[in-house]
């Protein structure tokens, strides 16, 4: 339901006059829910105040949850089962709502709680939707740090702010409240200072006005989560980057230094979208082994160094190993052992060999004490009898390289080596699993992926051991 009336014209004409001067509506925004579970719960009543082009107009809906609204929940907000059951689903609404809200700065007291339940109930509706924020508590404490309490009733109590038992926890008795503080606090401040502080506390902030206007649609349409961005530039390679949450990540990367001339050609975006993190690594190493057109990768902004082991075959056909940097690409077989530094896979070395019988000397791995015709210390020691060293045990000593390598240990793993990963969005109920080992991910029958990010996200994937299956 939407309304516009003159009294709101008239009561809030200076913050609408201030509203003017910024980049985007404002939409003004409160939710009543069935609980504060982010995934579990759903939203039952949706206002807002929406300032556009000096306008100002209420859009507000009773919303059908599809779940039992608790006893609690009917007596904090008034809003029982009996009232919903007849009102619309978000499904039936999310049409109307999307175009006031996309595209807006969105003004909430506790916005995180508003925001996120907004932007899973489009997800499960398939809708793509993040927008800038301001958060009501923060501005508040800015503009009156000699108060203590900031919670939407001090603030009431405070102002004497006129609202009825009754409208309390009601969505747009609450967006009125909230209006109302917005009102009277630029009234108690200079306009420029009110103004520093309201730009100071928007999340992550604008696009800049500069970027051609279907563009900037296309990147306030961007979700708030895990993919990749294809970028298209006439006559250049279309760009890949990986992103973690895709709206802020690139309004973020717009208030860098030296973007415009990055993106000032561009003419188009798509998002690709992935599970989680994890997923959008192993659907960037897929793009760069199936990529559809020529494109250009965006090379990691990770400092960190990684490293593995490589077996090469002497002039005498004896496999030696190396300690080598792993590389960010596609591989033809999973790294032998991960390390961070070259001397824990040196030590990693010492000790696997020992642990299955090898021959350090064959490896080349004896300290570089050791002169090449010096015994090892295992032959010194009397525990060998130098027979590894001979043609006649070469293939015996290879053949146990190959099986043992792929149990040189992988940092931050323990004992394990392999796993699979199930990665799961518990907003739309959609999973993929990952096969992983040695810090690198399975593309398909022949071909693994590294990236520097890897290790760390699977470091804080076995944290949460939940639909991790471990293989060896």
């Amino acid at each position: 339901m939407s309304i516009v009336t003159n009294d709101d014209a008239a009561a809030f004409a200076e913050l609408a006059a201030v509203f003017c001067t910024l980049p985007l509506p404002v939409a003004i925004v409160d939710l009543e829910t069935t609980g504060g579970h982010f995934a579990q719960d759903r939203i039952t009543e949706i206002a807002i105040l929406r300032f556009h082009q000096g306008c100002i107009s209420r859009h507000q809906w009773l919303v059908n949850p599809q779940q039992p609204i608790s006893d609690f929940i009917t007596k904090l907000t008034g809003i029982s089962n009996e009232m919903v059951q007849d009102a619309p689903s978000f499904t039936d609404i999310a049409g109307k709502l999307l175009p006031l809200l996309r595209g807006h700065l969105l003004v909430a007291h506790n916005s995180r709680f508003d925001y996120t339940f907004l932007r899973h109930a489009f997800a499960r509706n398939n809708i793509n939707f993040a927008a800038p924020t301001l958060d009501t508590v923060p501005f508040s404490r800015k503009l009156y740090p000699q108060h203590f309490k900031h919670n939407l009733d001090a603030i009431i109590a405070r102002f004497e702010i006129d609202l009825n038992a009754a409208d309390r926890h009601r969505a747009m008795g609450d967006v009125l409240a909230l209006t109302e503080f917005l009102q009277r606090s630029l009234r108690e401040h200079d306009n420029a200072h009110w103004l520093s502080q309201w730009r100071a506390m928007i999340k992550p902030g604008y696009f800049p006005a500069w970027l051609k206007p279907g563009l900037r649609q296309q990147l306030y349409a961007l979700p708030d989560s895990s993919g990749l961005l294809l970028q298209h530039t006439p006559n250049q390679p279309e760009s890949l980057m990986i992103v973690e949450r895709a709206f802020t990540d690139i309004c973020i990367q717009f208030q860098r230094q030296n973007t415009q001339s990055y993106w000032k050609n561009t003419t188009e975006i798509n998002f690709i979208p992935a599970v989680s993190s994890l997923h959008a690594l192993w659907l960037y190493g897929y793009y760069q082994l199936h990529p559809q057109t020529q494109t250009h990768l965006s090379k990691s902004s990770s400092p960190a160094n990684w490293y593995t082991v490589s077996f090469v075959a002497n002039q005498r056909g004896q496999l030696q190993a190396r300690i080598i940097r792993l590389q960010e690409g596609i591989l033809q077989h999973p790294p032998y052992g991960l390390f961070a530094h070259p001397r824990a896979a040196k030590r990693a070395l010492s000790d696997w060999a020992r642990r299955y019988d090898l021959c350090p000397a064959v490896l080349d791995i004896l300290p570089q004490s050791i002169s090449i015709h010096e015994p090892c210390p295992k032959q010194a020691a009397h525990l060998c009898d130098g027979h590894c060293r001979k043609e006649t045990a070469m293939d015996e000593q290879n053949d146990k390289v190959i099986q043992y390598a792929p149990l040189l240990p992988v940092c931050d793993w323990g004992k394990w080596h392999q796993i699979h990963v199930t990665e799961t969005d518990a907003v739309t109920d959609t999973n993929v699993t990952i096969e992983a080992q040695a810090g690198c991910i399975r593309l398909d029958d022949q071909h693994w992926y590294f990236h520097p990010l890897l290790p760390k996200l699977l470091k804080q994937r076995l944290k949460k051991p939940e639909n991790i299956e471990f293989i060896r």
